[in-house]
């Protein structure tokens, strides 16, 4: 044991990552949020950091998000939200008073809407839930003040507290703007903008901050490569075709490379590969490209090692001396992401006293650095989206920074950027091999996993096919399917993720290919008409791979419940609709030991109620949900159980029916319908140690 901190040294990473929202005819972008997170997120976090003489941190701009910041600077590129900002009430349109009842409230309901009366009252006034039919006759109702009100809250929310010092007085007023509230609005704005480039090269020059960047148009790598390294991880993937363009991950990794030199006035010494992926065959074009070090998952070192890494009681996993040393391969080294706390910033953190997480936070470190050798140095490398993650945090996090940065700094715990930390020691540990996989599970199936990832990746091939049997040489062109090659359409294709605004990035994809076939002189195929997601009304999902959730009755990590399989009870037209539809969705997973049921409901007095399981298959047994007393369930924010599998006495089939039912002083108020679930564990057995 030892007081002394200073053998472990806090690498913070915070990745900033936008995709290209313009279509290939319009430079008026269809979504906002590249102007609203500049607002929000980036220029902020840099001047939080900033509070603190001596803090040392690694930020990560993807070139798709330079690129449109760049292009807003310029007057380039703007967004249809922004247009109808700026608009007088009385200019707008009946179509433009529709979409701004749309989407003047994508924010955090609880967090920017919640808090500010006059916005709230607005968000009532529409309706929490949207029913297209009627926002005509809704809109008939808001008055001109109203419509101002709307444009301006839709914008105040999203500016940091950090820069509100010279409009607080738009937040004491509240309600009845006035067209120059708009325009001090709008000045603001620009102004963020228009410093975040000079800002972060600044910090770079001075040697305070280090900045790295992503490949391009942000393609999952190791897919151009090979579209059968996904089989490595998941073998039982069925993908209907292969994908082999190694030349043009390289592209995107040159031109991402480029693109930042343009902008920061160096070459970056490090990159985070698209969602952390990476595969072997890569290594040698980073290195010829110039990039030092990659920065992944810590899944990938425990496959790449064949270790796993288990936390004891105070948080310390087990080989910590392997996890948190840098690790190099051929002649590229790597860190691997911490997941625990970097997760516990990214979805727990938030919903905690600040100066409590605060302390959580620092006092992880203090237990790793405790169980690490003194004479030796370490790094322990906390990587995660800079920008979404704050939105559901007090005051957009101010208060949580604040707090953990000083105590970080009152605790004399180092911190430091990547290259730093390579500089300054040696690397010993080299790797054996590198598997290829993802920060997420350690595989990529989000993105080619699903029938409508595979119809989206066989429209790219057969595009790209075209330009190869033309010999199509213009950049134009070839930037174009770059484009189409970005992880981000395959995000939303598919059950995995649903978002309001799925069909945008449906359309936009359509849009680009089909603008290549014509600037090439080829008739677009008639699917490129028709909606990749084809299966957007699917309500079920089978599980894909085997979960271990805590079962405490919350989201404890976003993907804990993503393998499993689900059903959207709303989509299947309800339950028996005596309580207008109390569960909204079923979830089912499994490991070797146990199956676990997740339900979720309308209702946030989720513990109103009594929840009983009726399983049908493979045999008839009833369990009552309860809350507390049972250490394989739990009811907070949704409800969680885990029942060992040798209760349920599976067959060959694997194959499990149940229904869920809620009572409220004994008489049944709701039930969900029948639910099916294949749980073979031989349909999801993973081969990762086969290798």
């Amino acid at each position: 044991m030892h007081n002394n901190h200073s053998n472990v040294s806090v690498a913070f990473f915070w990745h900033f990552h936008q995709p290209m929202y313009s279509g290939p005819e319009s430079k008026t972008l269809p979504l906002p949020w590249v102007r609203l997170h500049c607002l929000k997120d980036y220029l902020d976090m840099l001047r939080n950091a900033q509070k603190f003489p001596g803090l040392r941190m690694t930020f990560n701009f993807t070139p798709s998000l330079l690129l449109q910041i760049q292009e807003y600077v310029s007057g380039q590129t703007t967004d249809e939200q922004f247009l109808l900002f700026k608009k007088k009430p009385e200019e707008l349109s009946d179509g433009d008073k529709i979409q701004i009842l749309r989407d003047f409230f994508l924010a955090n309901w609880d967090r920017m809407i919640g808090p500010y009366p006059r916005y709230l009252s607005l968000l009532l006034k529409r309706g929490k839930n949207i029913v297209e039919d009627e926002l005509p006759s809704i809109a008939q109702t808001f008055t001109l003040e109203e419509w101002r009100d709307l444009q301006m809250w839709s914008n105040l929310v999203w500016i940091d507290p950090v820069f509100r010092e010279e409009i607080l007085d738009l937040y004491g007023k509240g309600k009845n703007f006035r067209e120059e509230d708009k325009e001090r609005l709008i000045g603001l704005e620009t102004r963020i903008m228009s410093s975040i480039f000079g800002e972060y090269r600044k910090a770079l020059d001075s040697g305070e901050m280090e900045l790295t960047t992503s490949p391009l148009y942000h393609p999952i790598l190791p897919l151009l490569v090979d579209s059968d390294l996904a089989r490595v991880s998941n073998p039982n993937l069925n993908i209907p075709f292969r994908f082999v363009h190694p030349e043009d991950a390289e592209q995107q990794i040159a031109a991402g490379i480029r693109v930042f030199e343009e902008i920061f006035g160096q070459k970056p010494r490090g990159m985070w590969p698209s969602e952390g992926s990476v595969c072997e065959d890569l290594v040698p074009v980073f290195a010829r490209l110039g990039i030092n070090w990659l920065a992944t998952d810590e899944e990938i070192l425990a496959r790449s090692v064949r270790r796993s890494f288990y936390r004891d009681g105070n948080g310390v996993p087990n080989y910590a001396d392997h996890l948190y040393k840098p690790w190099r391969y051929k002649d590229v080294n790597f860190i691997f992401r911490d997941h625990v706390i970097s997760d516990l910033i990214g979805f727990t953190y938030y919903a905690w006293d600040q100066e409590k997480a605060a302390h959580d936070f620092v006092a992880r470190i203090k237990n790793i650095s405790e169980q690490l050798p003194s004479f030796d140095r370490y790094i322990v490398p906390v990587i995660l989206d800079g920008e979404n993650a704050w939105e559901a945090y007090p005051d957009d996090a101010t208060l949580f920074f604040e707090a953990l940065y000083g105590e970080l700094t009152r605790q004399q715990i180092p911190t430091t950027t990547v290259s730093g930390f390579l500089h300054e020691n040696e690397i010993k540990h080299h790797l054996p091999s590198l598997f290829p996989g993802s920060w997420i599970g350690a595989n990529f199936d989000i993105w080619i996993g699903q029938p409508e990832d595979h119809v989206a990746w066989q429209m790219i091939e057969d595009v790209r096919q075209k330009l190869t049997a033309k010999n199509i040489t213009d950049q134009e062109i070839w930037n174009r399917l770059y484009m189409l090659e970005g992880s981000d359409w395959f995000w939303w294709f598919g059950s995995g993720h649903v978002s309001a605004t799925t069909q945008v990035f449906d359309d936009l994809f359509r849009k680009h290919a089909i603008w290549i076939y014509q600037k090439i002189g080829e008739e677009p195929p008639p699917e490129l008409y028709s909606p990749v997601q084809q299966k957007a009304e699917i309500f079920s999902c089978q599980p894909i791979d085997r979960i271990s959730p805590v079962i405490d009755g919350r989201i404890t990590n976003y993907y804990e419940w993503y393998s499993a399989g689900y059903v959207d009870i709303k989509r299947m037209g309800g339950t028996m609709h005596r309580f207008a539809g109390l569960f909204s969705r079923v979830y089912c997973g499994f490991d070797d030991q146990y199956l676990y049921i997740r339900f979720d409901i309308e209702d946030e007095n989720i513990t109103a109620y009594d929840y009983r399981i009726k399983f049908f298959t493979p045999k008839d047994l009833e369990l009552d949900f309860c809350e507390g007393g049972n250490r394989f369930c739990a009811i907070d924010k949704v409800g969680e159980m885990a029942i060992p599998l040798a209760d349920l006495d599976l067959d060959d089939q694997g194959v499990v029916e149940f229904m869920i039912d809620a009572r409220q002083k004994g008489v049944e108020v709701d039930r969900t319908p029948s639910l099916k679930f294949s749980v073979r564990l031989s349909d999801v057995k993973l081969q990762n140690w086969t290798l």
